[in-house]
Parts: structure tokens; C-alpha cells; sequence
């Protein structure tokens, strides 16, 4: 790579390269997409009963008569998980020595961090649409139409990308995939501490208190809102805040982790 070009040429040379990595294993990123699409169909067969019946039978007031509406942001969300491999792309580097070329030459640093974060959102992405068409298979029918598929896939995409970012940092101090990986120990407590199965408006005690400090309840609330009741913009609106703040504290976490790691070069 010739060190005199600019930023974005980085950036691109950089992502595309992991494009490329991504697109050999395709199968990959398959259990993701069961597991997902496995909660989905389990959650309105199971949950969708419990609340009145199926989602397209008896009315459910919190879901405007629609549970797969209501339940699709929570696959969606855990798609995000996939997000938080996108470390071990560095962490290959790492073992593979290219990133240690990447230190003894004037690369920016965060064009290396967010070409993994970019594929990482990628993934999410790739993994949120099939998932969406799945959903639109037995019965999600946004409330704001077609559009609604696509706000949902732009607020997953910047989630998916601070997971990924959150990878990136914990691969690079680990060097490590089990240390890139370590963002899936961060999404089982946010997605259950989160209004996963009902309103937060159900929530009680201290599972209500962790809802409200917890970003994934904004994220889900957003995507539901779209889904389910229709433009709420201050709803969207904290969504998109949560998703947002979220990346930029794990790209700003993933910054200094690379900054450490080339100091010690």
C-alpha cells in the first residue's frame, strides 16, 4: 500500500480487502442467521400464543394486533451479535504479521480500525435483511410501509458497528479470537436486561431501572416503534442516538487500543 495516499483510498484499499475475506466464507455466518431466525419463529409461535393468541389472531394491544412486528427488532438486534467477530480479522493480521507491517508505515489508524467496523456492520446488515425477509414471510408489516424495513437496517447497521468496534479493541490488546469474540459477553445481558418480550412499561423493580440505562432498550424501542405504532420521532430519534453514541465509544475505545499497540512496535 503506498503510504502517501489519502485517508478515504486507505479506508477503501483496506475494506475491501476484508470484503474480499468476508465473501470466501459465506457459510460463516450461517449459525448467526439460524439462531436469529430460530428466536424469531420460537418467539411468535411460542410468545404470540401466550399474548392473546397467534400474531395474526386475537388483537395485542402493545403490538397493535401484529407480534412478529413486535418481536422482529429483538432478532434483529441479536443478528448485531455477528458484528462482534469482526476483531478476529485483525486479530489474523496480528498472527499473520500484516499488522505489524501496518504499524512501520504511516497508515492511519483509523482507517485500519474502521475497515473491520465497517465489515462488521456489513455483516449485521447482510444477516438483518434475510432475517427481515423471513419476518415479512409469516406476517411483519412495518407501520410506516416498506420504508420501515429500511430505518430498521440503518439503526442495526450502526449497532452492528459497535459491536464491532467494541471486537476490534478487545482483539487488538487481546491478540487473541477468543478476546475478539468478547462482545458476545456484553450482548446477552443488554439484549434480557432490555424490554426483549414485553413493553418496558411492563418492567418492574430492578430489571425496569437496568432497562433504562441499558442502549439496547432504545435500539429495540426504536426499531418497534417503526414496526408497530409508526413515525414516533422521539422514539426514533433516541434509537439512533443510543446506536450512535454506542459506536463512537467503541471506535474511540478501539482507537487507543491500536494507538498502545503501535507505541510498543
Amino acid at each position: 500500500m503506498q503510504t502517501n495516499r489519502s485517508f478515504a483510498v486507505q479506508l477503501q484499499i483496506l475494506t475491501k480487502r476484508l470484503v474480499l475475506r468476508f465473501l470466501r466464507r459465506p457459510l460463516a455466518e450461517l449459525p448467526n442467521i439460524f439462531i436469529s431466525a430460530f428466536f424469531l419463529f420460537v418467539y411468535d409461535g411460542a410468545l404470540g400464543g401466550v399474548f392473546g393468541g397467534s400474531a395474526q389472531g386475537t388483537p395485542l394491544d402493545f403490538a397493535n394486533g401484529n407480534f412478529v412486528n413486535f418481536i422482529l427488532p429483538v432478532s434483529i438486534v441479536s443478528a448485531s451479535l455477528s458484528g462482534g467477530a469482526s476483531g478476529i480479522y485483525l486479530v489474523e493480521d496480528i498472527e499473520s504479521g500484516v499488522f505489524k507491517r501496518y504499524q512501520s508505515m504511516p497508515i492511519s489508524k483509523w482507517a485500519i480500525i474502521l475497515s473491520p467496523m465497517l465489515i462488521g456492520a456489513l455483516r449485521v446488515l447482510v444477516q438483518a435483511g434475510l432475517i427481515m425477509v423471513i419476518g415479512k414471510f409469516i406476517g411483519a408489516d412495518p407501520a410506516v410501509g416498506t420504508v420501515g424495513f429500511f430505518v430498521v437496517l440503518s439503526i442495526a447497521f450502526l449497532w452492528g458497528m459497535g459491536f464491532a468496534g467494541y471486537s476490534v479493541a478487545a482483539g487488538v490488546r487481546s491478540g487473541s479470537s477468543q478476546g475478539a469474540q468478547a462482545a458476545s459477553f456484553l450482548f446477552f445481558p443488554a439484549l434480557f436486561l432490555a424490554p426483549t418480550f414485553v413493553p418496558r412499561e411492563a418492567l418492574r423493580g430492578w430489571l425496569a431501572t437496568a432497562s433504562a440505562y441499558n442502549p439496547t432498550t432504545y435500539v429495540i424501542e426504536a426499531m418497534r416503534a417503526i414496526m408497530v405504532e409508526g413515525w414516533v420521532m422521539d422514539v426514533l430519534l433516541k434509537g439512533y442516538i443510543a446506536a450512535g453514541l454506542f459506536a463512537f465509544i467503541t471506535l474511540s475505545f478501539a482507537v487507543i487500543s491500536v494507538g498502545k499497540a503501535t507505541e510498543k512496535a
